[in-house]
C-alpha cells in the first residue's frame, strides 16, 4: 500500500451521468462542512451542448456557479476533486480508462491536473476489464476500503453498489480484479413509468410481494416473470399498490441470481437506505449461505469523498 501525505480541506465533486454533488470537506475528521447538489449532470448538459470544445467552458461555468453556493470567501486555491462522468467522452475530458487489476489503494488509477477559472481542479478516471467499464464506483470503493476496519475485506470479497447502473466488484488482495454491471436501476424506472408493467395510484413497498418478484424471476426467467406484473395485478393476485415492489423483486433478483452462480466467499453490500432492505432481502433468498456485511449508511455517505482525498493526497 501507498502512504499518502493527508489532505487538510478540499471541495469533493461527485459529478454524475444526472446528479452534480459539491461538498466542502475535511477529510481528517471525515466532516462534510457545507454541500449542495443539482440536476446538471454531465449527460444533460452534454445534450445542451454538444460540442466538446464548448463544453469545457460551459461546464466550468457550470462548476463556479455552483460553487459560489457553496458559500462565500471560498479561496480560490481550494482544489476540486471530480470523479464520475466528468472525465467521459460527455464530460469535461475524455479520460483513458485504468486497467485491472487495480489495487484498492487507487496508486494506479488515472487523473489529470488542471486550472478552471485559476482554481486547481483534479478529474479522476474510470476503470476498465475486457468487457466493462465503470466511472465513479472506483473512487467510492477506494474510499470504502480506506477505512482500516474493512480494509480485511478486501482479501476476498464481493461489493455490490446497487444503483441505477449496479455494479458487482470482485475484490482479492487487495486488488479489484473484475466487475459486472447490471442496468437495474435504469430498467426499473423505464418499465415502472413507461411500459404496460406501469400502474396508477400510490404504491406501497411490501416485503413478500418483492419476495414474490424475486422468485419469479428464478423459476419463470427474467422476461416471463417481468410480465407476472401486470398478469398477477389483472387476475387479482397482487395488489396494484403492491405491484411495484413485485417488479422490482423481479429485476433485483435477475441481478443477485449471478451472485449465486459465482460463489463470492462474502458480499459488501455497499447499499443506499433506499436500496438496502431489497437488496439485503434478495441476498437473504437467493444466497442465504454467504456471509453480507452491510455498510453503515454513514460510511457509505463518505466513501466518494474518503476516496478522492486519497487520490489527491497522491501527490
Amino acid at each position: 500500500m501507498v502512504s499518502p501525505q493527508p489532505v487538510t480541506r478540499f471541495i469533493s465533486c461527485d459529478w454524475g451521468t444526472s446528479r452534480l454533488r459539491l461538498r466542502l470537506v475535511e477529510p481528517a475528521e471525515r466532516r462534510i462542512l457545507v454541500e449542495n447538489a443539482t440536476d446538471e449532470g454531465i449527460q444533460p448538459l452534454a445534450r445542451e451542448h454538444p460540442d466538446p470544445q464548448g463544453r469545457v467552458e460551459f461546464l466550468a461555468t457550470v462548476l463556479e456557479r455552483n460553487l459560489a453556493r457553496l458559500g462565500d470567501g471560498m479561496p480560490s486555491d481550494l482544489p476540486v476533486v471530480i470523479s464520475g462522468m466528468a472525465s467521459s467522452t460527455l464530460g469535461w475530458m475524455s479520460l483513458p480508462y485504468a486497467r485491472l487489476p487495480a489495487p484498492v489503494d487507487g496508486r494506479t488509477l488515472g487523473f489529470v491536473d488542471l486550472l478552471s477559472r485559476g482554481r486547481p481542479v483534479r478529474i479522476i478516471s474510470g476503470l476498465q476489464d475486457d468487457s466493462d467499464v465503470m466511472r465513479g464506483e472506483e473512487t467510492e470503493l477506494i474510499g470504502l476500503f480506506a477505512d482500516p476496519a474493512r480494509l480485511a475485506l478486501a482479501e476476498d470479497c464481493t461489493v455490490v453498489l446497487p444503483g441505477s447502473h449496479s455494479k458487482h466488484v470482485r475484490v482479492r488482495q487487495a486488488r479489484i480484479v473484475g466487475f459486472s454491471t447490471f442496468l437495474t436501476g435504469e430498467l426499473y424506472a423505464l418499465l415502472a413509468q413507461h411500459s404496460t408493467l406501469s400502474t396508477p395510484g400510490e404504491t406501497v413497498f411490501d416485503d413478500a410481494a418483492f419476495v414474490a418478484g424475486v422468485r419469479a424471476s428464478r423459476t419463470l426467467g427474467l422476461s416471463a416473470a417481468l410480465f407476472q406484473t401486470r398478469a398477477r395485478t389483472v387476475l387479482g393476485h397482487l395488489p396494484a399498490r403492491h405491484s411495484r415492489a413485485f417488479l422490482s423483486g423481479v429485476l433485483i433478483g435477475a441481478e443477485v441470481a449471478a451472485l449465486a452462480g459465482n460463489s463470492p466467499a462474502r458480499i459488501v453490500l455497499a447499499a443506499a437506505e433506499a436500496f438496502a432492505r431489497p437488496y439485503a432481502l434478495a441476498l437473504r433468498e437467493l444466497v442465504p449461505t454467504v456471509d453480507v456485511v452491510p455498510v453503515a449508511a454513514a460510511d457509505l455517505a463518505m466513501a466518494v469523498v474518503m476516496g478522492q482525498a486519497r487520490i489527491l493526497a497522491l501527490g
